[in-house]
């Protein structure tokens, strides 16, 4: 009887939880503006559907991902979807359900696959680069 306790504990251990799992969407996108053209282009601010209560600190690095509908010609039209990495966001500032960050590291646009939009936009999803679990 201890041995199947001690191994439906240790079983439950290893599965994630839901919070583990936790990935977040680029939910607004704002730029400052400029006073002049003498002035150089401000950074954008990307705010995250993600924050505190999800375990972000300031500091981390989210990967962002979207997902772009492939339709296969061949096939009698079936749909693919495929998940292309567009860069990285460093989160500069954590609010209770919400983050904001800057860009990190975005991808060379000849690197990306023919896409609508090549830039990171509102929708894109967020996954932390770490694998490990949030609070």
């Amino acid at each position: 009887m201890k041995r199947i306790l001690y191994s439906l504990v240790t079983f439950t251990c290893l599965i994630p939880s839901a919070e583990a799992l936790s990935t977040g969407a680029i939910i607004q996108v704002a730029r400052r503006l400029r006073m002049s053209n003498a002035e150089p282009l401000p950074p954008k601010d990307y705010f995250i559907d993600l924050g505190d209560r999800d375990g972000v600190k300031v500091g981390d690095v989210v990967e962002v991902f979207r997902h772009v509908p492939v339709p296969n010609r061949m096939a009698s039209g079936d749909w693919h979807v495929m998940k292309v990495s567009i860069g990285e966001l460093k989160i500069r500032q954590v609010g209770e359900s919400t983050s904001i960050a800057r860009t990190e590291n975005e991808r060379e646009i000849n690197a990306l696959p023919a896409m609508d939009y090549q830039s990171l936009m509102l929708g894109d999803q967020v996954v932390f680069k770490t694998g490990l679990p949030f609070k």
